[in-house]
């Protein structure tokens, strides 16, 4: 199971810190306050999350969001589904249907 946190590594020890709380400063940057769980560190620090450019555009954009359109670069990551978390992949060449498909059929219980 994977956690909501976002962690990252404190600058000083490498130990994962762990997000103690965050603030909206505006449509696309937060201010996220960290703490280092490494016990002789401690650190507590601020950083920013900022949303840069769009991979896929928003099929409900919003006037005052301006942010550029771009093709996916090389060093883009690409996060790997694993069966538990996959879901079936939008098309959004095609219009949106307006009633999703059926679900299969369940599997045979296992005795």
């Amino acid at each position: 199971m994977h956690s909501n946190r976002c962690t990252i590594r404190c600058p000083h020890c490498r130990e994962r810190a762990v997000t103690m709380t965050s603030r909206e400063l505006s449509t696309l940057v937060r201010e996220i306050y960290f703490q280092c769980m490494g016990i002789e560190c401690g650190h507590r620090f601020v950083a920013h999350l900022g949303i840069v450019r769009t991979l896929v555009p928003s099929m409900t954009p919003r006037d005052d969001v301006a942010l550029p359109i771009v093709e996916r670069r090389a060093n883009d990551i690409i996060v790997a589904r694993t069966p538990s978390d996959a879901t079936p992949a939008r098309d959004y060449t095609s219009p949106a249907s307006p009633t999703p498909a059926p679900l299969p059929p369940a599997p045979p219980a296992l005795n």
